[in-house]
């Protein structure tokens, strides 16, 4: 027999037997790994709050196994009648982020009893299958505070908020409150992009333009709680020396690295990466939880230009997570319906 024909097939069974062992082992495996959805509030590339928990979704399936999707809360795609489904289509486990989801969260919950939710920065909606994990900013905005009174020149602060909301008011007073620990009688401009609407999130011409207004009243320290709005207040700032602003939500030294101070981070990464990695050991619990600066979610990122203020504004630690705990302790938590 041709030698030729003898090795083609010994290649020709060994490229079945592959296959055979792909079709036995790899594709039962695939479908048969948990799912988890993750449903953003907004698109990814927001350079704060989203990419933040995109971040921690990213490293989970980096270290564990499972099969994600993706969706947005305005998605096209009927997320409810997704969750109908079976087989390796269907999530054992769903996170949901943002106060606005409070609502959809609940119904889900409710009509899916079998299955897990983390329902990040939603307050008070936790029950046996829901885990409400607010995330409070208020020791963190209090030392963003302390670093715009210690580094302004001018005797004057500002705070860019994107929108009014029980979440973004721990912000603004926190922020008020460490401000004042350093200067009492400093004066602190405050503005929302939209006035009780989400778009203020996602508009940084509105956000420039507000910006613009209190550097010209005097402020030359601007704290931007803003979201994708964000962009606009860092643009504003370079336009002259002197003008500084605090990021939020992730490190955002790099968009402006001659102008942001630092960022006040919420690590949205570390809570969805141990959500997951508890849901797939079984440890997952419902119920509400509320962590801060002192659980280490939240905290001052320095840009390195500016880590000359980092000494001053770490004294104040203790006294930011104190504040923080009286403010949690003071306000009545009302049920999100």
């Amino acid at each position: 027999m041709n030698r030729n024909y003898l090795i083609i097939g010994a290649v020709a069974v060994t490229l079945a037997v592959i296959a055979i062992v792909v079709a036995v082992y790899v594709i039962p495996h695939e479908q048969t790994r948990p799912v988890v959805y993750i449903i953003y509030h907004s698109d990814k590339g927001d350079l704060s709050y989203t990419d933040s928990a995109y971040r921690g979704l990213f490293a989970a399936q980096e270290d564990m196994r499972f099969t994600k999707k993706e969706y947005i809360s305005d998605d096209s795609v009927d997320i409810s009648r997704l969750l109908t489904g079976t087989g390796a289509k269907k999530p054992g486990f769903v996170i949901t982020l943002g106060y606005t989801q409070a609502g959809f969260t609940q119904q889900l919950a409710r009509e899916h009893p079998d299955i897990r939710f983390l329902a990040i920065d939603q307050t008070g909606i936790g029950s046996d299958n829901v885990r409400a994990y607010e995330i409070t900013s208020y020791g963190e905005s209090y030392l963003a505070g302390v670093l715009a009174a210690s580094a302004t020149k001018t005797g004057k602060a500002g705070i860019v908020l994107g929108t009014q909301s029980a979440q973004l008011e721990a912000f603004r007073q926190g922020y008020i409150e460490g401000v004042h620990a350093i200067s009492p009688s400093m004066t602190v401009d405050q503005a929302y992009v939209r006035d009780n609407s989400t778009t203020g999130f996602y508009d940084p011409d509105r956000a420039a333009e507000i910006t613009a207004g209190m550097y010209n009243n005097g402020a030359d320290v601007v704290y931007a709680v803003a979201g994708y709005s964000n962009t606009g207040v860092v643009r504003e700032a370079k336009k002259a020396p002197g003008r500084y602003i605090i990021g939020v939500d992730s490190d955002q030294t790099y968009l402006g690295p001659g102008v942001v101070l630092a960022s006040a981070v919420k690590r949205l990464d570390r809570i969805v990466y141990t959500g997951i990695a508890e849901y797939l050991n079984g440890s997952f619990t419902g119920g509400n939880q509320v962590a801060g600066l002192k659980e280490g979610v939240t905290g001052l990122s320095f840009n390195p230009k500016f880590e000359n203020y980092n000494s001053t504004v770490r004294a104040w630690e203790e006294k930011a997570q104190e504040a923080e705990t009286k403010y949690i302790q003071s306000r009545a938590l009302p049920v999100q319906k």
